[in-house]
């Protein structure tokens, strides 16, 4: 917040700065480990590369303007709050899966009977905290940001096409 006003932030992944070591993976399962045990389930972003190792992508919650997982839920489950992120109401959610579909970024995923979306740490994101080679940012979603991110999330999701496609 600036003077009280509201300011929006996004997650971005730049794969140009990634060298797939997967520590955001790691400092993402332990913030969010439950009772100290310890998945790689409970992290909400992964890493996915290809054979050689020469492309990667980040499958993360990037809190969408347009967010078709919201569209797509049937019982209106997921919602937006304050900030912009992405929220799932459990006592709402049927686990049908429409979300995790929907989400062009395969940011949302249904572990153990429940849907886990990137909750952006509380605004304090553990994977850039911890990412060595700032290939994840939490940026302003303002001014001469905002085409930069856009450019960025299109990347992402042309990247994950050319992954999953080799």
């Amino acid at each position: 917040m600036y003077g009280g006003e509201l300011v929006l932030k996004k997650l971005i992944f730049d794969s140009n700065l990634c060298n797939w070591c997967r520590i955001c993976t790691l400092a993402c399962t332990l913030n969010h480990a439950p009772g100290n045990v310890i998945s790689n389930k409970t992290s909400r972003i992964r890493i996915r590369f290809n054979k050689e190792k020469t492309l990667s992508v980040a499958e993360v919650c990037v809190q969408c303007e347009e967010a078709p997982c919201i569209g797509a839920c049937p019982v209106s489950a997921l919602s937006k709050d304050g900030l912009g992120r992405i929220v799932v109401d459990n006592s709402l959610c049927i686990r049908c899966g429409s979300c995790v579909k929907a989400c062009p970024y395969h940011g949302i995923t249904l572990v153990n009977d429940r849907i886990l979306v990137c909750d952006l740490c509380d605004g304090d994101p553990a994977c850039v905290r911890w990412c060595p080679f700032k290939a994840i940012s939490y940026v302003e979603f303002s001014g001469e940001n905002v085409e930069r991110i856009k450019q960025l999330q299109n990347k992402m999701i042309n990247t994950y096409e050319e992954v999953v496609s080799i």
